[in-house]
């Protein structure tokens, strides 16, 4: 069996050969050179990487490979700890440009977003519990149904009242400086 030239296979094919000549030329079977396609197609970038930083390529290429967004950046951005690369990763994976790279990848390597869902519907009704509480947060955080972190903030409300008296005061001598400034002014204009 010879070997398929990938340079000479894609020159061909751009040419307008079909596959069936070029497994001709290559003498092996079509199955062979549509397997030797489907590698060039996963092969080449898709155009929303065009957008990224290199950094932001390494990036999202660590999120395809199965890392978390920590352990991503923590490769991408040679952090200098585990709590920078959190925060840049949290960062990082929020960005359109990365989801919409991420998601081209995904779609490339043939785990388009719908089989994604179906998987995670399969790990939803497994008889595994743990898996199914996997499934149910993972299900949870795509559809943002999480609510945003709430702080409690503590107000003391006799120090906001001594602050707005303090205010008052201090505009009330402002404006009573004012007013006889201004009487002492019309005085002094009127004459007698």
């Amino acid at each position: 069996m010879k070997k398929i030239n990938y340079d000479e296979l894609q020159e061909m094919l751009k040419g307008g050969q079909s596959q069936a000549d070029c497994a001709r030329h290559f003498q092996v079977s079509e199955a062979a050179i549509c397997k030797a396609v489907k590698r060039l197609k996963a092969a080449e970038m898709p155009a929303s990487m065009e957008k990224l930083t290199k950094k932001e390529i390494v990036f999202v290429l660590n999120l395809a490979e199965g890392k978390n967004a920590t352990e991503s950046a923590f490769v991408a951005y040679d952090c200098a700890s585990r709590d920078v690369a959190k925060t840049m990763g949290c960062r990082m994976a929020k960005d359109p440009d990365v989801e919409k790279a991420l998601s081209d990848i995904m779609a490339q390597e043939g785990i388009p977003r719908r089989r994604r869902v179906q998987r995670l519907r399969d790990l939803i009704e497994s008889k595994d519990l743990s898996a199914v509480s996997r499934g149910l947060d993972m299900s949870w955080k795509l559809d943002g149904s999480y609510s945003p972190e709430k702080h409690d903030v503590i107000v003391d409300i006799r120090a906001l009242v001594l602050q707005c008296e303090v205010e008052e005061k201090r505009l009330m001598e402002k404006l009573n400086a004012e007013t006889a400034r201004l009487i002492e002014s019309k005085k002094n204009e009127q004459p007698e």
